[in-house]
């Protein structure tokens, strides 16, 4: 055989090809430390960090967190001893029922952040993630802040590339993103290698599921969808770290996640600019009750009300202007539940005109029915405009006597171009965990978190649960 023939000559410059699209996401993954993360991306993983948890406590004060838990202990005969908390129990189980039930108790709650560009939540798939393995391992923050970037940036990353196609599709981001994102995280912590990371991420590619169906009549599959996100990524590094393997190319095949769940979009966003730009900086804070596609309509209709201090009773009119496809996906001008109602773009604005200001926190089963709220709802008329971005909202209040008042949001308080600051977080953080009744507790966490570097995930978990604790 002459090989010099099917070699290439001497000096002859050769065509290197870059490793596969999810190796390349997958070596990042395992790869990710502390210090290659810029001062401003760490920033922004501690407001995450400490959002999410105060979400997490507020979350223990509901139903569906609660239904978690008790379906747990049922299925597993009892709550046990194990190796992380659950915080609405205040018992230690499994690490992944751990990541389940803090997950469904996180992602409860309607104040939790958004992605806007994949269309997800990350926090309720990735906090509790960070938690559960965290504490399992006590993780030294110097590892738990690196593990939550990365998986944010998994989530993000793939959403960019699945885009619109797969939202319209009927996927739920979060739940299909969220597994992904989770065993990144989970991936980073237990300290996966790059291979054995690849090998994880495509276990939780055919964990990846979740149906918008919730939205038609506001059940809760919504919310099992981030606690299941964030059980599956523990189970998928888990299973990988033992040996399981996984799809290679889980990301690009043919029959893989991009191919089925958006028709073949382009991969460029999964990693242009891998490792030095993150997502984390991309994630929006919501500062007050709603969803994604109702915040700017929330926060323009409270201007308006504090500009008209007790003027509710007075309201003839309220037009809302949006992008079709917000009214497409939110408008409901009779929700008929709790979660129903936060997808309501239409209780979103009459919760604000009638409160007169945004709320931060949860509703409860009697806001919903709320006299004051329902019969404000007839008054809204939601007006389609295709030239509107997409988050945007311009409101038109009419009052009895002829006036009128219009405000507008295109980038609400929160997103990266209007960002909170650390104080801002800590702020909010005070107020939705006050119900609790444990503000010298809060204080610690919030004081912990923004020191993280200097705890561990063990340590962190018990200050929370010290916070969640009932009081004898």
């Amino acid at each position: 055989m002459n090989i010099q023939a099917q070699t290439e000559p001497s000096g002859a410059a050769r065509t290197v090809k870059p490793p596969a699209v999810s190796h390349q996401l997958a070596a990042f993954a395992a790869g990710l430390t502390y210090d290659a993360l810029p001062a401003s991306t760490v920033g922004a993983t501690k407001r995450l960090l400490l959002d999410g948890i105060g979400c997490l406590l507020h979350g223990t004060r509901g139903e569906p967190g609660q239904i978690a838990w008790q379906s747990i202990t049922r299925l597993r005969h009892g709550s046990g001893e194990g190796p992380a908390t659950a915080v609405i129990g205040g018992k230690r189980i499994s690490v992944h029922d751990a990541a389940f039930v803090n997950g469904i108790t996180l992602y409860s709650v309607g104040v939790n952040d958004i992605h806007k560009d994949s269309y997800s939540h990350p926090g309720g798939c990735v906090v509790p993630v960070i938690l559960a393995v965290g504490e399992w391992l006590d993780a030294p923050g110097t590892d738990m802040l690196p593990a939550m970037a990365a998986g944010y940036d998994v989530m993000g990353r793939l959403g960019r590339a699945v885009g619109e196609a797969h939202w319209a599709r009927g996927f739920h981001p979060t739940g299909t993103l969220g597994p992904f994102g989770a065993t990144a995280a989970a991936g980073r912590l237990l300290g996966l290698d790059a291979a054995t990371m690849n090998s994880a991420l495509g276990i939780a590619g055919s964990q990846s599921s979740g149906l918008k169906a919730f939205q038609s009549d506001g059940s809760l599959t919504m919310i099992f969808h981030a606690g299941r996100s964030a059980q599956n990524g523990v189970e998928a590094a888990v299973l990988a770290q033992q040996g399981f393997v996984g799809p290679g190319a889980v990301i690009e095949d043919p029959q893989g996640f991009v191919a089925v769940t958006a028709g073949g979009s382009p991969l460029d966003p999964v990693t242009q600019a891998l490792g030095q730009s993150f997502e984390v900086e991309r994630t929006s804070f919501r500062p007050f009750y709603g969803c994604t596609l109702t915040i700017t309509s929330s926060g323009a209709t409270a201007e308006i009300m504090r500009r008209n201090p007790g003027r509710a009773g007075e309201v003839a009119e309220i037009e809302v202007r949006c992008h079709p496809h917000i009214i497409d996906d939110v408008g409901n001008d009779d929700p008929r539940t709790q979660l129903a109602a936060r997808l309501s773009l239409e209780y979103n604005v009459a919760l604000v005109v009638h409160r007169g200001d945004v709320v931060v926190a949860d509703i409860t089963e009697q806001d919903l029915w709320e006299p004051g709220i329902r019969n404000l709802l007839p008054l809204i008329r939601l007006t389609p405009d295709p030239t509107m971005p997409h988050w945007a909202s311009k409101i038109r209040i009419r009052f009895k006597d002829g006036h009128e008042d219009r405000a507008e949001m295109f980038s609400p308080k929160g997103d990266p171009e209007n960002p909170l600051s650390w104080d801002d977080i800590v702020e909010k953080f005070m107020r939705i965990v006050e119900p609790l009744g444990r503000p010298a507790e809060a204080r610690i966490v919030a004081d912990m978190v923004g020191d993280l570097e200097r705890h561990r995930g063990a340590e962190l978990v018990a200050a929370i649960n010290a916070v969640a604790r009932p009081r004898q």
